[in-house]
C-alpha cells in the first residue's frame, strides 16, 4: 500500500502539469499583448462611430446654416428689387405730376386767348368753332386733374359723418336727372344714424362716381326699366353702402381690371374714377368691391363704424 500511494500522486501531478503547459495556453507576457491588442482595437472602433456622428452632426447644422443664409440672401434680393420698384415708381409719379403741370400751364394761357378772341369769332359766325376749342380744353383739364389726384391724393379732413344724411344729399342730388331720363332712382336707408369717421368731401366724390356709372348703364340697357338703387346699411363692426343698378352689366375681364387706372370700356370714359374711388376707400381703412348678382350690377364700399 506504501508503495502504490506514490503512483497515484505523482499519475495526479502529471496530468495536472499537462494541463498547464505551455502547449496548451501561452505564456503570461503572450496573452496580455493579446489582451491589450483587442482593447486598443476596440477604443479605435468607438471613437470613429464617435467621429462620424459628430461629422454627420456638423453636416447637418451646415447643411441648415448654408439654407439660412440661402433664405436671407433671398429676402435682401426680394427687398432690394422692391425699394427699387417703389423708388423708380415715385420718380414716374413725380415726373408724371410735373409734365402734367407743364401741360396745364399752355393750356390756360390758349384758353384765355380763345375766350378773348370769342367776340371777334362770333361776328364772323364762327363762335361755335372757339365754344368747341373751350370744351376740349376743359376736358383736357379734367383729365389731368383726375391724373393729378390718383399721383397725389389729397389730405382727407375726417369728422363723425352720418352716412344716412350724405346718402339723403346724394339722392337729391340726381333726383332731377333720374326725372328727365325717366329712371326709378330710389334709396333704402335704416332709422338709426350711422356714422363713420370720414372726409366728407371725398366719400362724397365716390357716391358721385359710382352713380353717374350707374346712370351710364342703365341708359345702355333699353330692354328693360332703369333702376337704380342707393343702399345704406350696418354689416357687422362696418357701415356698407351700395349702388346697385339692372344695366348692361359688365364681363368677367372687364371686372377684373374694373379698379385699374386708366382701363374702361367707355368712348369718352378716362377709366380714372373708379381708381380714385377705390383709392379714397381704402384711405379711410374700407373696402370696395363690385359683383354681378341676377342681372344687377352692385357696387358696394364698407367703412369702420364709429
Amino acid at each position: 500500500m506504501k508503495a502504490g500511494n506514490p503512483l497515484k500522486t505523482f499519475h495526479f501531478s502529471t496530468e495536472m502539469k499537462q494541463s498547464v503547459s505551455p502547449s496548451t495556453y501561452p505564456n503570461d507576457k503572450t496573452f496580455l499583448v493579446h489582451e491589450l491588442q483587442m482593447k486598443k482595437g476596440e477604443l479605435t472602433m468607438d471613437d470613429l462611430k464617435h467621429k462620424q456622428a459628430e461629422l454627420e452632426s456638423k453636416s447637418l447644422e451646415l447643411e441648415q446654416e448654408i439654407i439660412d443664409k440661402q433664405q436671407t440672401l433671398m429676402n435682401l434680393h426680394q427687398a432690394i428689387q422692391t425699394a427699387t420698384s417703389k423708388f423708380q415708381a415715385a420718380s414716374a409719379s413725380h415726373l408724371a405730376a410735373g409734365l402734367a403741370h407743364e401741360i396745364r400751364n399752355p393750356l390756360t394761357t390758349i384758353k384765355g386767348f380763345i375766350q378773348l378772341l370769342k367776340p371777334e369769332l362770333q361776328a364772323d359766325r364762327k363762335k361755335e368753332f372757339a365754344d368747341v376749342a373751350l370744351d376740349e380744353i376743359n376736358r383736357a383739364n379734367t383729365l389731368l386733374t383726375e391724373f393729378l389726384s390718383v399721383l397725389k391724393p389729397g389730405s382727407p379732413e375726417k369728422r363723425k359723418l352720418s352716412m344716412n344724411k350724405l346718402a339723403e344729399s346724394i339722392l337729391k342730388l340726381f333726383s332731377s336727372e333720374s326725372i328727365l331720363k325717366d329712371i326709378q332712382f330710389k334709396g333704402t336707408f335704416p332709422k338709426d344714424e350711422l356714422y363713420v369717421w370720414a372726409d366728407e368731401n371725398g366719400i362724397k366724390q365716390v357716391l358721385v362716381n359710382l352713380l353717374k356709372n350707374a346712370f351710364e348703364a342703365v341708359e345702355g340697357n333699353p330692354a328693360t326699366r332703369p333702376e337704380i338703387t342707393l343702399v345704406v346699411s350696418k354689416l357687422e363692426e362696418n357701415v356698407s353702402v351700395s349702388v346697385i343698378d339692372n344695366g348692361s352689366g359688365i364681363d368677367q375681364l372687364s371686372l377684373n381690371k374694373i379698379f385699374t387706372p386708366f382701363y374702361t370700356t367707355k368712348a369718352e370714359g378716362t377709366g380714372i374714377g373708379l381708381a380714385i374711388s377705390k383709392q379714397i376707400i381704402e384711405s379711410h381703412g374700407g373696402q370696395m368691391s363690385v359683383v354681378i348678382e341676377h342681372n344687377k350690377t352692385i357696387f358696394k364700399f364698407a367703412l369702420p363704424a364709429v
